[in-house]
């Protein structure tokens, strides 16, 4: 940077010492030379402050640039003795569109003391709490008052109702209108022809909406983030989730997710279910 800095100014006396002070045009040859001088003095100046405050000319970093903050590329725990595991790094307060992030994990938590512990370890990014989100849409599916007690950990109080609320519709009791296989569907290899039978261990694969940038809610108290999950369950493959890290609050939490409840295509063979 300081090298930087003294090229700069080496460029600035070299065009201010180039302009003629012609001794025909006496003082005013002189004023202007001075007038020119200290324009480009000014834009060197400028340019400067651009190099050493790099945050207000770029909303947006380049993955191959390393980037400060505490946002993780890998996480992993075991509970019950199941694995459960995140790759991939998603900065957390600056928006960039090549990032993406996997979560792998071999079983759905059976009780709320395990979605616990796993929150404790994925919660901790905003590409767990989605894959934290479909798994909370299962264990709503297996039992709604014990999946309710999980998306009350992992979802924002606005978002939390809407989406109990819709829940009860897709993974209910009506078979024309049901799909029970709606978190399945979210997974990576589940798809319409393959009943819905998704890879294993299963994955959530998520990216940056390369579209839609990080917002400052004051409502929610925090950073939007915006991502979305590649799947195969739906005529557009990415579906679009909101995150948020509420001031004072350790974890992400979902604060916008319709797409994810959307109904999914129907089901061709027999759905066997998640582990």
């Amino acid at each position: 940077m300081k090298q930087l800095i003294e090229r700069m100014m080496i460029v600035c006396a070299v065009m201010a010492l180039a302009l003629p002070a012609n001794a025909q045009f006496g003082g005013l040859g002189n004023a202007i030379k001075q007038h020119a001088k200290n324009k480009v003095e000014q834009k060197v100046r400028q340019k400067v402050y651009q190099a050493t405050n790099p945050t207000n000319i770029a909303d947006e970093i380049s993955s191959a640039i390393p980037e400060k903050g505490d946002a993780k590329d890998k996480l992993e725990c075991k509970v019950a003795g199941n694995s459960y595991k995140m790759k991939g790094k998603i900065n957390h307060e600056r928006w960039s569109k090549h990032q993406s992030s996997t979560v792998t994990f071999e079983r759905i938590p059976a009780t709320l003391d395990e979605f616990k512990q796993v929150q404790q370890v994925l919660g901790t990014e905003p590409q767990g709490a989605v894959a934290l989100q479909v798994m909370a849409f299962e264990m709503f599916r297996r039992d709604p008052a014990l999946g309710t007690e999980a998306l009350k950990l992992n979802n924002t109080s606005t978002n939390l109702s809407s989406t109990v609320r819709r829940l009860k519709e897709i993974l209910g009791d009506d078979d024309s209108y049901n799909r029970p296989y709606l978190p399945a569907a979210l997974m990576q290899g589940a798809k319409p022809t393959n009943a819905y039978t998704p890879d294993f261990p299963y994955q959530v694969k998520m990216k940056v909406d390369p579209v839609k940038k990080y917002q400052e809610s004051e409502l929610l108290e925090g950073i939007v983030i915006y991502l979305l999950i590649d799947s195969e369950g739906w005529d557009t493959n990415w579906r679009g989730v909101e995150l948020v890290k509420p001031e004072g609050q350790p974890y992400y939490l979902v604060s916008n997710c319709p797409a994810m409840y959307t109904q999914c295509k129907k089901i061709k063979g027999q759905y066997a279910g998640l582990k």
